[in-house]
This record gives structure tokens, C-alpha cells and sequence, in this order.
């Protein structure tokens, strides 16, 4: 007999002793209708005491079968159905429990859920029919960037945040743990370089040139390597420039060519005048004194000799310096003047107020376009400041061989001295470097003198260059751009709290420690993290290490996480892996799984190891309780088996975190699916910064 006719025999039964309750009073009433009412009362306390047990005991029965077989097998129906509808991405089958009295609902509810995830299915497969070709395009893109173009090549947006990378590029950054998808190119090169390219190329864009390349030289952010590089706008018909791509190259090796180049050149024009000046003295000496005794002339022959001995060392060292120019050669690029001056003008009229204006003919010139405004903008506002003048028009042109700026203003030439007290002094947009070393490494020697009509001239010699050739339509020729998914991602500018969950990047993370009481010195012995970005896990760009922590490990740990003395004894210490996976965090929001755990252990070193960790921080813990409720298990083992993540490596930081971050993924389309958008909507919703406050004091206590 099913349970369901168990409930109902069981009802009818406390009806029928309801009924037989109040017919046994009416009887009683009616016999001892004449009696006293105390002889009434005896009477009928028993039989009402007994009809309420019965009736109790009745309904405590049917209570259990009631919550036993329906109540809890529709609650795990209803979580599994939420799950299955929330998670487009769970394919696991529903939790079907095994007695219950629904009669056929659960089987038919397996069947709806069945023929939803084979409809997902079709559409998948429909899906990837329709795009076979492009996804085909884009297979052969990628193999061409990441397997045979030999130059790193780095895809950003706007903001300068990293949206295609190639294995060239991974090597040429293999230092920064901070190149990754969503990151910003910023951190891993100088920005002012970086800054002036872009704004050139807009600059060319408004005046209609759309397919204009700029090269310029930066450094990495450690300045460990120098690298030439090659930007174009990546540009949509309807929005105009939406990114930039690099082509980029370490010239560290060939920036030894450029010293070499400067060494000549100060050779020729400092080391050199002093020795031939000696040799010109003294032979003018004994070719117009005829008189001199024997002795002076031996003097005089004798500093000839000496002179020209000093003469034959310094040939001979630049020979040297010079083979080795063969092979190494400082990057230079093709530069048209007015992109030049209208990039140095905006510069000195935001800063100083100061009017720069072109003159003549525009002209081609070669050289490193960053480092030339730099100097112009430097000597355009010493000028003004010297001279009070508001403003000051530049030329460029030709004569023979060399190019050439020429600055011109009202006023007098500047001295020499003052010319070589400015060019000593760091650049404003090249720190790095003094006006006088851009100026070698162009090979140029400015000088200033009186023009016409109480004007004055300051003259820059430069290497003049040809005009690059156009095609038929006045356009540089330039192959046409792949239109990337990923080039039109939402920007990543604006308050964190406002941004949709599925567009803020993590870092999903986790710890191994020496034990469970951080204030009681355990320590960190592993620590690994993997990004997520626009709701992709990146499983290529994960950080991962073993640190040894100073103190032995216990065994109770070992036999947990397996990492024993051996691993660790040879590795960095916690102050040197923090910092590392500070700057492999980035600005991301950080995420674990009970977070507050990990947090301690790093909170507690942040000082020792230099570095704050002020991100944003999410527990995925909180937010299954705030999808599942607090019936379900909310264990990393628990979640994933709901969710069907599998976690390889269990108990490994990079196998725990990876887990994390799978699950993360899921979790963030089920808050979507509860009308939970944004970072602020997940703050509200689960009080987790005050949770997380309340679980890290917790942890101090252990």
C-alpha cells in the first residue's frame, strides 16, 4: 500500500475518533442528565484526555510523513529546478529522492528537465553550426599571431586593457606576473611613450588619415629591456577607434649600438678638438718662427708626437666602436613635422598657456618622436619663460642632407652656457632622460642666433627622411583589421560597485598553510591564484608557488595538503611570493572560498612584505548561501557536486582555486538570474564585507 493511502486511512481514522469523542460525550450527557455535574465532569475528563492523545499522536504521524515525503523531496526539487534554470551551464540530472509520496511528479519533472538541457544542446549545436566559418577565420588568425609571427603582438582597448595577447608577447613580459587578459598594458610599459603614440594616431585619425602606423621606443615597467614598438588604431566603421594593436620588439641588445653612436659622436666633437687643437698650435709654431732654438723646437716636435700618439688611441677605440655599430643600430622612425608640433603644441599650451606655431612647409624627418617633443616642449618653455614671450613659431625643412626644427621668437638668442644648463636638466615627459642625451642620440648639436627683424633662432639638426609612399587613394597601404568579439567588451573606467558581476575581472585564489592559527604563527606554505575574466576562466594564466614558511611543517598538515619540509626547504620566503601575487592580482576583485581564512594569513604579512592588499574581496561561501539557502552544503566539495565542477587535485592551492573558480562562474549566472546585476547588488544582498569582518576576528581566536 502506497503512503499516500497510509495518509488518508490515517485522516479518515482521526475524523472517525473526533466523531466518536463527541458521540460518547452526547451519550453521557444524556444518561446523566439528572446527576450532579461533578458526576458529569468524571465522566467525560477521560474520554475528551484520551481523544487528545489519539489526536496528537495522529497528527505527529502524519506530520513526519507529510514533511518526510513531500515537503522536503519539493524543496530539493524546487533548489535542483532553481539550479538547472539559473546555471545554463550545469548538465548534471536532477536529485530525485527516493521515497516520497508525489506519486509520478518527480519522474515528470526528470523528463521536463531531460528535454530542456537536449533543447540547450540543439541550440548549442545550431549555434556552432552557423559560426563554423568564422570560428574557422578566427582559428587561422590565431595561429598566425600566437605560432609564426616572431614580434610580440598585444591587443588593448582605449583604456588600455589587454584584450589578445601572443606567445611572443608572453616571452618578451615573462618577468611581470602582470600581463593578462583585462589588465592594463600600463603596467607593464612606460606610459608616457605609450600615451603620445595613441594620441598621435587619434590626432591623425581626426584629420582623416585612418591607416596611419606610429613606432616609438619604450621600456618595460621594471626597465629591465628596451622594446621598439609599432601601434595602429584598431577602428570600427560606426564607432570609430575602439583599440590599438602592438607590434613589439626587445631592442635592449641594439640600445648598446645607440651608446656606441654617442660615444663617437663625443669623441669627435670634445675628446678629438683638444689634441688637434695642441697639434695646430704647435706646428703653427715652427712653421712661423724659424728662430726657435734647438731645444724648444724638440719641445714643440715632442708635444706633435705626444699629441698625435693621444690622436692615433682615440681613432683606433672608435674603429672599435664603430664595427660594432654593423650591429647594432638605435630605432628610429619616419616622423612628419606637423604631427610633431601639433602634439608638443597641445602639450605647452595646456601646461603654459603658451602659443607653439608651425611655419614653412611640412617635412619628413627621422628620429624617436617621443624623446623630440619631449625637447621641444622642454626648450619651448624655457624660451617663453626667459624671454616673456607667449609665443613661438616652429619650422622644419631640409638643407642638403640634414632636416631639421628651427625655433623662432621674439627676443634675443640664448647663450651657450644657458642652451647647456636646459639640455642637462630631465625631460618632463622623459624623466629618464636629459635633454642633451636625446639630443646625441639624434646626433644633433643645437645652437642659437639673431634672426631677422629682432627675432632669434634656435636651431636642432636632425636626419631628414623620404615621404613613405601612398597608394592610389592618397592612404598608406595597410591590410585590413579582424573584427574581435572582444574589442567591443564594455570599458573597464567607472566605480567598481556600479559594474555588472560578469564584467568585473578576478583573481580566484587559495592558500595551503602549516595549520589553522595564522595570530599563532602557521604560515603560508603555498599559494596560487587564476584569473576570470568577462565570465571565462583563464586557465593559462594562473599563478602558482611553494614558499617556505621558516618552521617545520606538522604532520597533521602534511597529511592533508601532502607539503612536506623537502618542498618547501629551497624556496622563496613570504616576503619575496606576497609581493609576486600582489602584482599578479592586479586591481582585481579577489575571490575564495571562505575567504576570511585566507585573508588573515596574508593581512597578518602585509607589512613585512611592503605590499596592502585593498581589493575588493568575494567568498564564494556566501554567495551559495545566498543562491541555495542554508539546507544545502556549502563545503567547496558540497558545490561543486551540485553544480557538477570537478576538481582535480583536491587540497592543492591551484587545484582548489581553479575548483573556486569554476564555481564562481556558475554562481555569478544564478545571482543573475535572481535580478543580482552588479558588485554592489552582491554587497547588499549578502553583508559580506561585515561577514567577512566578523569571520577574520573569529580566526584571530583560534
Amino acid at each position: 500500500m502506497s503512503a499516500a493511502r497510509w495518509i488518508a486511512i490515517l485522516l479518515f481514522a482521526l475524523v472517525g475518533v473526533a466523531v466518536a469523542i463527541l458521540i460518547a460525550v452526547a451519550v453521557v450527557a444524556e444518561n446523566t442528565a439528572g446527576d450532579s455535574a461533578s458526576a458529569v465532569r468524571g465522566a467525560l475528563l477521560p474520554l475528551v484526555g484520551a481523544g487528545i492523545l489519539v489526536t496528537l499522536i495522529i497528527g505527529t504521524v502524519l506530520w513526519g510523513l507529510l514533511r518526510g515525503g513531500m515537503l522536503k523531496p519539493v524543496a530539493m526539487l524546487g533548489r535542483d529546478i532553481r539550479t538547472l534554470l539559473q546555471a545554463k551551464r550545469v548538465d548534471r540530472p536532477l536529485r530525485l529522492p527516493e521515497s516520497h509520496m508525489l506519486g509520478d511528479l518527480p519522474e515528470a519533472v526528470s523528463l521536463l528537465a531531460d528535454e530542456l538541457r537536449g533543447t540547450r544542446r540543439e541550440v548549442v549545436r545550431a549555434m556552432a553550426t552557423a559560426t563554423a566559418r568564422v570560428e574557422q577565420e578566427k582559428g587561422w588568425l590565431e595561429h598566425v599571431l600566437l605560432e609564426l609571427v616572431p614580434n610580440g603582438v598585444v591587443v588593448c582597448n582605449l583604456e588600455h586593457r589587454i584584450l589578445l595577447y601572443n606567445r611572443s608577447a608572453a616571452t618578451l613580459f615573462r618577468e611581470s606576473p602582470a600581463l593578462g587578459l583585462g589588465r592594463s598594458m600600463l603596467d607593464l610599459v612606460t606610459r608616457e611613450p605609450l600615451n603620445h603614440a595613441l594620441e598621435s594616431l587619434e590626432l591623425k585619425l581626426k584629420t582623416g588619415r585612418r591607416y596611419a602606423v606610429a613606432p616609438f621606443v619604450c621600456a618595460t615597467k621594471e626597465r629591465a629591456r628596451m622594446l621598439h614598438a609599432r601601434m595602429a588604431l584598431v577602428q570600427d566603421p560606426a564607432r570609430g577607434a575602439t583599440g590599438y594593436a602592438l607590434i613589439l620588439e626587445d631592442i635592449s641588445t641594439r640600445l648598446e649600438g645607440g651608446d656606441a653612436r654617442a660615444q663617437i659622436h663625443r669623441a669627435l666633437t670634445r675628446d678629438i678638438r683638444g689634441p688637434l687643437a695642441s697639434l695646430r698650435a704647435a706646428a703653427e709654431t715652427l712653421s712661423t718662427e724659424p728662430s726657435l732654438s734647438d731645444e724648444e723646437r724638440r719641445s714643440f716636435e715632442q708635444i706633435i708626437a705626444s699629441e698625435s700618439n693621444r690622436l692615433s688611441q682615440q681613432v683606433e677605440t672608435l674603429a672599435e666602436v664603430a664595427d660594432e655599430l654593423t650591429e647594432h643600430e638605435w630605432p628610429m622612425a619616419e616622423i612628419h613635422s606637423p604631427d610633431l608640433v601639433s602634439c608638443a603644441a597641445r602639450q605647452v599650451e595646456q601646461a603654459r598657456g603658451i602659443q607653439l606655431r608651425a611655419s614653412g612647409d611640412p617635412a619628413w624627418l627621422t628620429g624617436d618622436s617621443h624623446l623630440l617633443m619631449a625637447t621641444l616642449v622642454d626648450l619651448t618653455q624655457a624660451i617663453a619663460a626667459r624671454e616673456g614671450v607667449s609665443e613661438i613659431a616652429v619650422k622644419a625643412g631640409k638643407q642638403k642632407q640634414r632636416g631639421f626644427f628651427e625655433l623662432e621668437w621674439r627676443g634675443k638668442p640664448i647663450p651657450e652656457g644657458v642652451l647647456e644648463e636646459w639640455l642637462a636638466k630631465p625631460l618632463e615627459l622623459a624623466p629618464d632622460t636629459t635633454g642633451k642625451d636625446a639630443l646625441e642620440r639624434h646626433a644633433s648639436e643645437p645652437w642659437s642666433r639673431a634672426g631677422t627683424d629682432g627675432a632669434a633662432l634656435l636651431h636642432i639638426p636632425l636626419q631628414s627622411a623620404s615621404a613613405p609612399e601612398a597608394s592610389a587613394d592618397g592612404m598608406t597601404e595597410h591590410p585590413e583589421l579582424y573584427d574581435f568579439d572582444l574589442m567591443y567588451a564594455r570599458s573597464f573606467t567607472g566605480d567598481l560597485g556600479d559594474r555588472k558581476l560578469a564584467e568585473v575581472a578576478y583573481v580566484v585564489f587559495d592558500t595551503e598553510t602549516t595549520g589553522l592559527r595564522p595570530a599563532a604563527g602557521d604560515e603560508i606554505i603555498s599559494i596560487a591564484g587564476v584569473r576570470v575574466t568577462q565570465g571565462r576562466v583563464l586557465a593559462s594564466e594562473a599563478f602558482e608557488c611553494l614558499v617556505n614558511p621558516g618552521r617545520p611543517i606538522p604532520k597533521d598538515s602534511i597529511r592533508f595538503h601532502g607539503i612536506t619540509d623537502d618542498m618547501v626547504r629551497e624556496k622563496a620566503p613570504i616576503t619575496a611570493e606576497l609581493p609576486r601575487f600582489r602584482e599578479f592580482a592586479g586591481d582585481a576583485v579577489l575571490v575564495a572560498h571562505n575567504a576570511a581564512f585566507d585573508m588573515k594569513f596574508i593581512k597578518l604579512r602585509e607589512s613585512e612584505c611592503g605590499v596592502e592588499f585593498d581589493n575588493p574581496v568575494i567568498d564564494t561561501l556566501l554567495l551559495s548561501l545566498l543562491v541555495d539557502g542554508p539546507d544545502e552544503d556549502h563545503t567547496l566539495d558540497g558545490i561543486c557536486d551540485r553544480l557538477g565542477v570537478r576538481i582535480v587535485d583536491r587540497h592543492s592551492a591551484l587545484g582548489d582555486a581553479m575548483a573556486t573558480a569554476h564555481v564562481l562562474v556558475h554562481l555569478l549566472e544564478r545571482l543573475a538570474a535572481r535580478n543580482i546585476y552588479t558588485f554592489n547588488d552582491v554587497m547588499k544582498a549578502t553583508n559580506m564585507r561585515e561577514e567577512l569582518r566578523v569571520r577574520g576576528h573569529g580566526f584571530e581566536q583560534l
